[in-house]
């Protein structure tokens, strides 16, 4: 019977089958491991591009936050005057607004200037990372700080050079590492050797933890034998040399091991099946195993390239296919919509929805035709600081809310775009049309926007200033444009204009004004004689000595041009270097009168300085300093400021000025008549001195007004206890009416112009010799 035929068909079908099945079996173990570890490694592949693009979407909004910052005008002006309350508002705010844990403030010799927490973490030099980072302009780095991880960028601050340096990072936690893994299902471990620092996404981690050895050591026993639980990949990280970070992602190879027996012992039941079905079925069903996970793995190479739409063509057999795939969408979906949410906050303000700076800029290279006509309205806010210093950031925040709605309610309706280009500054662009039609337009925007806010119950009134720039008759870049109508609203902020039209050549004189801003700070530092200081001899009245001189700065270029004092003290004003120059001032000024008591000489100099330098906080200390370092009496030394200095912020002005007048300084309030100074508030003024202006000296031999006018106020500064100098005497007639009317002191062109000190001490000579 064995010979038989019918026994040879069947030993011969079952030989074929089992041969069949044993070969089936091994082919499909084969494929399938590999295929599984393709998978794996396109899995971690494509885990590693979801974090490449998580931590540059960072990254992006580090930038941006950092530029946002460090662009601001406020912001610039106090790091350069280190108005430190102002400082650590705008940074605790700026953190608050981006969920920033770390925004520091350095200055350049690597020293803390502010922080955005009190936490004491910041002990310790920053200058080494603050070096390393300079090297890697505007790209982010993960440093390590009191043994917590951070992702830093590093930009500076510029006002117009660098005066310091901004630290913006994001922690980098077990809570991160959280989410990383909640995005593709696999465990990360940030790992820093050098600081023995672990961040880990573990759930139970052994006691001690080590990750590299546990990820690559730790084995499953499996029916096959034992195998790897993890498969690993190290991505290094943008860091310092000499403390590297790493990533190492870690996909858990359980599951695929467990999904793989399963699949191995049913296709083993169905081969025993087979032998009674055929070679077929078997093919058929290996078939149908191996389609939905080609499929996915399809898929998983659309997400590394970005496309996270798919359509799944396979049959989803299994609940775990089903698990998967349902997976699969789910994290395709969400990468998406945070891809979406990253780039609309790199390219949008976050408080008014506008375009930010950088957006704006590409808007305008992608937006303008030269075919059209558009016109770039640049809008300042007048007085936001204060607002925000008296009320509070969130009434602040919600005055730029309601002003960024009437631009929009007013310049949507001509199809215009908006940007909020600073903490105080917007600008809109719209099609413009005829000459008159655009003029009325913008007043009306503006009489729009000056109308009474109603913010959290308050009557609130903004001020405003706007620059105008006509596109393409006055810029072709997009580069241009948003210099230019920058330079036409500070104008009009300047010359307390409410519009002010770019013309022609203005983009010149700003460029000069910043190359003479250079240079006056190059000229403090360098100190080469190119600044000077000159001085005006004052008369005593009654004994016809020479006791006191006005110190006035002249500045010489390099190629022997002048330059009108007003000019360069006006830029060093709006500059914030005010603080530097006047501290020069100071120190020349202190050593030139120790100098004349060395020879026999004694005189008392004033010195003229702003409403900044009484602002600074370290104005007091340092000429303090500087008194002590020369050691000269302080009685020695008078400081001059004008009405506006001391009406711009009195109570911090008198307040300052009693701290001076404590020490024995002298205070004179320079410019008296002019200004808008009230008798009521004259005599609250911690002076000693009045110091009439010479508009009403220069002709008052020949003006009874005039006359008039001086006899009252030296009467009046007389009664209230202050000694009254007269300036611009420039005839003998006018210094004899100033004598009869018991002026204590004059000076003027009549007696001296204004001299340096050696050629001053001849003057004496010949005054006290004449005399």
């Amino acid at each position: 019977m064995t010979n038989s035929l019918k026994n040879r068909i069947t030993i011969l079908c079952v030989g074929l089958v089992l041969l069949t099945t044993v070969v089936s079996l091994f082919s499909f173990w084969w494929s399938t491991s590999k295929f599984q570890e393709e998978k794996v490694n396109q899995d971690i592949s494509v885990a590693q591009s979801v974090y490449k693009q998580y931590l540059k979407s960072k990254e992006s909004l580090l930038l941006t936050a950092a530029k946002v910052l460090t662009s601001d005008f406020g912001f610039k002006q106090a790091v350069a005057t280190r108005d430190a309350g102002t400082i650590s508002s705008v940074l605790f705010n700026h953190s608050q607004r981006i969920n920033a844990e770390l925004m520091l403030l350095i200055d350049l010799s690597g020293k803390l200037i502010s922080a955005n927490t009190s936490e004491d973490i910041y002990g310790h030099d920053l200058q080494p990372l603050m070096k390393e980072l300079l090297s890697t302009s505007e790209q982010s780095s993960f440093v390590v700080l009191n043994n917590e991880l951070y992702q830093v960028i590093l930009l500076p601050v510029k006002a117009p050079r660098t005066v310091a340096y901004s630290l913006v990072g994001f922690k980098i936690n077990n809570e991160v590492a959280a989410e990383l893994k909640s995005l593709t299902g696999m465990d990360v471990s940030f790992i820093g050797s050098a600081d023995n620092l672990v961040i880990s996404s573990l759930d139970k981690r052994p006691t001690p933890f080590e990750p590299v050895n546990y990820f690559n050591t730790l084995t499953t026993s499996r029916f096959f034998g034992e195998y790897l639980v993890y498969r690993n990949r190290d991505i290094d990280l943008p860091s310092l040399l000499s403390h590297p970070i790493v990533i190492l992602l870690s996909a858990d190879l359980t599951q695929s091991y467990s999904d793989f027996e399963k699949l191995f012992f049913t296709l083993m039941i169905l081969a025993i099946l087979t032998m009674f079905v055929g070679v077929i079925t078997s093919s058929l069903l290996a078939n149908n195993l191996t389609t939905p996970l080609s499929q996915l793995a399809v898929i998983a190479r659309q997400f590394a390239q970005g496309n996270y739409s798919f359509e799944f063509k396979g049959k989803k057999q299994s609940t775990e296919i089903t698990t998967l795939v349902d997976a699969f969408n789910s994290m395709g979906n969400d990468i998406n919509e945070r891809e979406k949410q990253i780039s609309f906050q790199a390219r949008h303000d976050s408080l008014t929805g506008f375009y930010n700076r950088s957006a704006m800029l590409d808007v305008l290279g992608d937006e303008l035709d030269a075919t059209n006509e558009y016109t770039l309205v640049a809008i300042d806010i007048k007085g936001l600081r204060h607002i925000n210093d008296k009320l509070g950031p969130r009434v602040g925040d919600d005055c730029l809310k309601a002003v960024a709605s009437r631009i929009s309610e007013f310049s949507d309706e001509l199809g215009g775009f908006h940007a909020r280009i600073g903490g105080d500054e917007f600008l809109t662009v719209f099609p413009a049309t005829a000459a008159q039609e655009l003029k009325s337009g913008i007043d009306g925007l503006m009489m729009q926007l000056q109308a009474c806010y109603t913010i959290q119950k308050l009557k609130i009134n903004l001020r405003f200033s706007a620059g105008i720039v006509q596109y393409p008759a006055q810029g072709i870049t997009s580069d241009d444009l948003m210099r230019r109508v920058l330079i036409a609203v500070d104008s009009a902020a300047s010359d307390h204009e409410s519009i002010h039209y770019y013309q022609s050549g203005e983009d010149e004189a700003h460029l000069e004004r910043l190359i003479m801003l250079d240079e006056l700070k190059q000229a403090i530092i360098d100190d080469d004689g190119q600044l000077f200081m000159t001085y005006q001899p004052k008369l005593h009245m009654k004994t016809q000595k020479i006791d006191k001189v006005e110190s006035l700065i002249r500045w010489q270029r390099k190629d022997g041009s002048w330059v009108n004092p007003e000019l360069f003290i006006d830029l060093a004003e709006q500059s914030g270097l005010i603080v530097e120059l006047t501290a020069w001032v100071v120190n020349t000024v202190v050593a030139q009168v120790a100098n004349w008591q060395s020879k026999g000489i004694e005189l008392q100099a004033a010195i003229n300085v702003s409403a900044q330098d009484i602002a600074f906080s370290g104005f007091h200390s340092a000429l303090v300093s500087t008194l002590e370092k020369h050691k000269v009496d302080p009685k020695l030394i008078t400081i001059e400021l004008t009405e506006r200095d001391m009406i711009e912020n009195e109570e911090k002005g008198i307040k300052a000025l009693e701290n001076l007048k404590a020490i024995g300084v002298k205070i004179s309030l320079d410019d008296y008549g002019v200004g808008q100074t009230s008798l009521g508030r004259l005599k609250m003024l911690p002076i000693d001195e009045l110091k009439l202006d010479k508009c009403f000296i220069l002709k008052l031999d020949e003006s009874q007004k005039d006359q008039f006018i001086v006899q009252s106020s030296i009467t009046l500064g007389h009664q209230l206890g202050f000694s009254v100098v007269a300036e611009g005497v420039e005839t003998l007639g006018s210094l004899e009416l100033l004598k009869d009317m018991q002026c204590d002191h004059a000076q003027g062109y009549y007696l001296s112009r204004p001299l340096k000190a050696e050629l001053l001490e001849e003057w004496l000579l010949d005054h006290y010799v004449s005399h």
